[in-house]
């Protein structure tokens, strides 16, 4: 019985198949020039508008992401720009992670996306100030912890140990 369909059912394929296929050449031969370009830049233009998004505000500062990749089953890496403009952002990578503490922000910059080297910064939002902490951590996944005034821990997970790092901020004058 199953037999005696398929033919039936080439033959409805066949007869659908066959108007499509000629309509798509003849769509893609009376295009003029101009059309072909716009509808390439519309396919094209989605992908490679930057798409800036909230990610953090303190004392009037915005700043906001935007995705430039991810690492494969790992987190994405961010460009970041701030609301008054500062150029200190400019052409650095940075990871998702942030730390609100007093008057500033501590902020997860990327050495590099073939590595797991980041560098903590702290963005000092009253000076407008960013001051480079520790270099060539061995992470990008972070935890902060406060221990007393101005004292903190940087917990960062290597995938092997879980590394200590004390950060001493130093008082306002």
């Amino acid at each position: 019985m199953s037999l005696l369909f398929t033919p039936i059912i080439l033959l409805g394929g066949l007869l659908f198949m066959i108007p499509a296929s000629l309509l798509s050449l003849y769509q893609r031969f009376s295009w003029t020039k101009g059309e072909k370009l716009r509808m390439k830049a519309q396919l094209t233009k989605s992908s490679t508008i930057e798409q800036w998004t909230y990610w953090t505000e303190m004392n009037s500062i915005k700043l906001y992401q935007n995705l430039e990749g991810e690492i494969r089953f790992g987190p994405g890496y961010f460009s970041v720009k701030s609301e008054p403009l500062l150029h200190d952002f400019d052409g650095k990578t940075f990871g998702g992670w942030f730390f609100h503490y007093k008057d500033g922000i501590f902020l997860q910059q990327w050495d590099s996306t073939k590595s797991p080297h980041s560098s903590l910064l702290y963005f000092d939002t009253v000076g407008l100030t960013i001051i480079e902490l520790k270099t060539q951590v061995p992470s990008v996944i972070w935890e902060m912890e406060v221990l007393e005034e101005n004292q903190l821990q940087l917990n960062c997970d290597t995938g092997y140990k879980i590394l200590e790092l004390r950060i001493e901020l130093g008082t306002r004058d």
